[in-house]
C-alpha cells in the first residue's frame, strides 16, 4: 500500500502591530520589548509558503497518476470479470450437455441391452430351425405345402437374421457414437474449467491491487488536502508580514515626515562615532530580505552586537522620536541639524526621550530583538532630508 507522510502543520506566527507609534521614554526607562520571535518562524513564511507549492504541485500530480492507474485497473477488472462469467456459463453449458449425453450413454447401453439378448434369441431360434428337418422349420413358418414354400421360407429366415444383426450393429454404432461424444466433451469440460479458474485467479487478483490502488489514491487525496491546508496557512503567514513590511514603509515614510517638520538650519554632520561594538552583518542596499525573502532596499546597515549591548549616539543632536516604530521595533531618531538624522532600531532599552539633547558616543539605549527582527543586532540609518543613504561615508 502506498504510504506517504504527510508535512506536519505549520502555525502562524504572532506579527507586531502594523502602524508608527512615537511614545515618550523616560531617560533610564525601560519599555518592555516584545518576545523574540525564533528565526525559524519568522523566515518561514516564504519558505514554507514555496515548499508547500512544490508539494502540492507533487501531491496533485501524485494523485493524478494514482487515479489514472486506478482507472485502468478498473477497466482491468471489468474486463477479467466479464472472461470469468463467460467462461463460467461456458462450464455450465458443458455441464448440462455432460448430463445430456449421461442420460444417453445410460439410455443407449440399456437399448444396446435389449438388442443383445433379442439378437441372441433370435439367433439361437433361427440355428435350431436352420439345422431341424424340413417340417418342423415349415411348421414354424407356418406350414409350407411344396418344396417351393420350403424355399421361400428358408429366404425369409435369412432375411430376418440379417436385418437383427443390422439392427444390432446400429446399436452398437450410437453407442460408441455417445461414448466417443461423451470423451470429447470431457477433454472440452477439462480445457474450459482451466480456462474458467485462471479467468477467476486473474480477477481475484487484479481486485486485490484494485483495493490497494484505491486506498493509494484515498491517502494521495488525503495528503493533498492536507499539504493545501498547510499552503493555505504559509500564504496567510507570508500575507500577515507582507502587512508587516507595507507598515515598516509606512513607519519609514512617518519618520520621513517628521525629519520634514524639523527645522533644516545649522551645520551638517558629516563624520558619525560608530554606534555599537560588534561587525557588520548586512551593508546598505538591495538585498535578500531575511524574513520576506523578497529583493528589498536596506535602508541602513546592521550591527552584529550583543543583545543589551550599549547603543552609543553618533554625534550631538536631539531626540526627535523615541518609542515603538513598527518594523524597526524599539526605536530612537536623532535630529543633528544641517538636515541630517540618525536611527537606531532594534532596541530592547531606551535610554533618552523624546525632545532630550544628547552629545556624540552617549549611551542612548541597548541593542536588542525588537520588531522584524531574526536575532539580536542594532539596525542603524543615516538620513538625509529624511531619506536613507549609505551610512559608510559617515562612519
Amino acid at each position: 500500500m502506498l504510504r506517504i507522510r504527510a508535512c506536519a502543520a505549520l502555525g502562524v506566527a504572532p506579527v507586531m502591530a502594523l502602524g508608527l507609534v512615537f511614545a515618550p521614554a523616560g531617560a533610564a526607562g525601560r519599555i518592555p520589548a516584545r518576545a523574540a520571535t525564533p528565526t525559524a518562524d519568522f523566515e518561514a513564511a516564504s519558505n514554507d509558503e514555496a515548499k508547500a507549492i512544490a508539494a502540492v504541485t507533487v501531491a496533485r500530480a501524485r494523485r493524478a497518476d494514482l487515479e489514472s492507474r486506478a482507472r485502468d485497473l478498473d477497466a482491468q477488472v471489468a474486463r477479467a470479470d466479464a472472461a470469468s462469467r463467460a467462461r463460467a456459463a461456458d462450464l455450465d453449458r458443458l455441464n448440462r450437455a455432460k448430463q445430456a449425453l449421461e442420460a444417453r450413454v445410460v439410455k443407449s447401453q440399456a437399448q444396446l441391452e435389449v438388442a443383445r439378448r433379442r439378437s441372441g434369441r433370435n439367433a439361437a431360434l433361427l440355428y435350431r430351425q436352420a439345422g431341424a428337418s424340413a417340417p418342423p422349420a415349415l411348421a414354424a413358418l407356418g406350414g409350407a405345402r411344396s418344396i417351393r414354400d420350403a424355399s421361400v421360407a428358408s429366404r425369409y429366415l435369412s432375411n430376418v437374421g440379417e436385418r437383427v444383426a443390422a439392427d444390432l450393429d446400429a446399436v452398437r454404432i450410437a453407442h460408441l457414437d455417445v461414448i466417443d461424444a461423451q470423451h470429447a466433451l470431457k477433454l472440452r469440460r477439462h480445457t474450459v474449467i482451466e480456462a474458467a479458474q485462471a479467468a477467476a485467479t486473474e480477477a481475484a487478483n487484479l481486485r486485490a491491487v484494485q483495493g490497494t490502488e484505491r486506498q493509494a489514491v484515498d491517502d494521495a487525496r488525503q495528503v493533498e488536502i492536507h499539504l493545501a491546508a498547510v499552503l493555505a496557512g504559509a500564504q496567510a503567514r507570508k500575507a500577515e508580514f507582507e502587512r508587516a513590511a507595507a507598515a515598516n514603509r509606512a513607519a519609514s515614510n512617518g519618520i520621513t515626515d517628521v525629519l520634514h517638520g524639523r527645522p533644516a538650519g545649522g551645520n551638517a554632520l558629516r563624520r558619525f562615532r560608530f554606534p555599537a561594538d560588534g561587525p557588520i552583518t548586512s551593508p546598505f542596499g538591495e538585498r535578500m530580505h531575511p524574513i520576506f525573502h523578497t529583493m528589498r532596499m536596506h535602508t541602513g546597515i546592521d550591527i552584529g552586537a550583543g543583545y543589551g549591548s550599549p547603543v552609543r549616539a553618533g554625534g550631538d543632536g536631539v531626540v526627535v522620536i523615541a518609542g515603538p516604530a513598527s518594523g524597526y521595533g524599539n526605536a530612537i531618531v536623532v535630529d543633528h541639524g544641517g538636515g541630517i538624522a540618525t536611527l537606531y532600531g532594534h532596541l530592547s532599552r531606551f535610554g533618552v526621550r523624546q525632545g532630550q539633547r544628547v552629545t556624540a558616543g552617549q549611551t542612548i539605549g541597548a541593542v536588542g530583538n525588537t520588531g522584524n527582527s531574526t536575532g539580536p543586532h542594532l539596525h542603524f540609518e543615516v538620513r538625509v532630508q529624511g531619506v536613507p543613504v549609505d551610512p559608510m561615508p559617515y562612519l
